[in-house]
C-alpha cells in the first residue's frame, strides 16, 4: 500500500545506490527516513527492493520505464497480499490442533510498504519497502525444488511425546473433550516451513503454491518472519500460462518440483486434513 513517511518527524529518504542483496527479480538496498538536515537517521532501518529488470533503462526512458517499474511493485503487493493470507490461515489451522505443541513456530510475511520517489537524475520511481530482518537469515526451501534437509535427531519425523497417565503438570494438553490427551506433537522449525508450502497447495485448491521461503525465526515469538516468497500458479481449469504472479512463478512445473522432492511430517497430514482431493 502506498505510504507516508511512517517516523512523525521525517522529512525525506536515504536509499543506498549500490545494493546490497539481489534475488532472482530485485535488487535489496539500504534505506532510511531522514531528519530535515537529510542525515540524521530516524526510526528503524529499513530495506528497498526494486526490479532487477527495470534498473539499468536510461535508454528507454520516461513513461516506459515508469509503467515497468510500477508493475513490479503492483505484482509484488499482490504476492505479499495472497501470501498474508494463506499464512493467517495456516496459523488458524495450527492452533486448531489441540496436542500441538504450544510453542510450535507460526510462519508470516513481514509488511512492505510503497515509496513513491523522486530523485534528480532518475526522476520518479517507486520501491518496495520493508523492515530490516534482524537474526539469522535463512531460507528453508526455493523455487526449484530445494528444501532444507531437517537435522532432527528423528531423522525428519514427528516427535510424539507420550504423557503419563497421572501427569498433572500444568503444560500437559488437553482436547477438546476436556480430557488430558496422551500425546503432543513436537515438530521441527523446518517441517513447519515445509509444510507450510504444502498447505499453501491444498488451502488454495491445488491453484497454486507459496515456496522459496527465506527469512529470519524469531525464538522469542516463535515466529517465522518470512519476505520474497514465491508463487506458482497453474489453473487446469483455464489455459494457465506461467507468469501470473512474476518471473519465478514457474507454474505447473515450479508445483511438480517441490512435490518431487517434499516428503510429508506428520504436520503435513494434519493441516492438510479436510481439504478436496481434486482441484476445481
Amino acid at each position: 500500500m502506498p505510504a507516508n513517511l511512517q517516523h512523525p518527524e521525517a522529512k525525506g529518504v536515504a536509499l543506498k545506490r549500490k545494493a546490497f542483496g539481489e534475488g532472482q527479480e530485485r535488487f535489496a538496498h539500504q534505506f532510511f527516513e531522514v531528519g530535515e538536515d537529510g542525515e540524521t537517521v530516524l526510526g528503524q532501518p529499513l530495506v528497498a527492493k526494486e526490479s532487477r529488470f527495470v534498473d539499468d533503462t536510461e535508454h528507454r526512458g520516461g513513461e516506459l520505464d515508469w509503467l515497468a517499474r510500477d508493475k513490479f511493485v503492483e505484482r509484488f503487493c499482490k504476492i505479499q497480499h495472497h501470501c498474508v493470507i494463506v499464512a493467517e490461515a495456516f496459523n488458524q489451522k495450527l492452533n486448531s490442533i489441540m496436542t500441538l505443541e504450544r510453542n510450535t513456530p507460526r510462519v508470516s510475511f513481514i509488511d512492505c510498504h510503497v515509496y513513491y520517489l523522486t530523485d534528480d537524475k532518475r526522476g520518479q520511481f517507486s520501491v518496495i519497502v520493508e523492515p530490516k530482518l534482524e537474526g539469522r537469515f535463512e531460507k528453508w526451501n526455493n523455487n526449484n525444488g530445494w528444501r532444507m534437509q531437517s537435522t532432527a535427531d528423528t531423522g525428519g519425523r514427528t516427535v510424539l511425546t507420550i504423557k503419563e497417565e497421572d501427569d498433572s503438570s500444568d503444560d500437559s494438553v488437553i482436547d477438546i473433550t476436556g480430557n488430558a490427551a496422551k500425546e503432543t506433537i513436537c515438530v521441527t522449525k523446518n517441517e513447519v516451513a515445509q509444510a507450510f508450502s504444502h498447505f499453501s497447495h491444498h488451502w488454495t485448491r491445488k491453484q497454486s503454491l507459496i515456496c522459496d521461503l527465506q527469512g529470519a525465526y524469531s525464538e522469542y515469538e516463535h515466529l517465522f518472519k518470512f519476505t520474497d516468497p514465491v508463487v506458482h500458479y497453474h489453473n487446469a481449469r483455464r489455459d494457465s500460462k506461467k507468469g501470473k504472479f512474476g518471473k519465478t512463478d514457474l507454474g505447473q512445473k515450479g508445483i511438480d518440483s517441490f512435490f518431487k522432492s517434499h516428503k510429508c511430517n506428520k504436520l503435513c497430514d494434519l493441516v492438510t486434513k479436510g481439504f478436496m482431493t481434486t482441484s476445481r
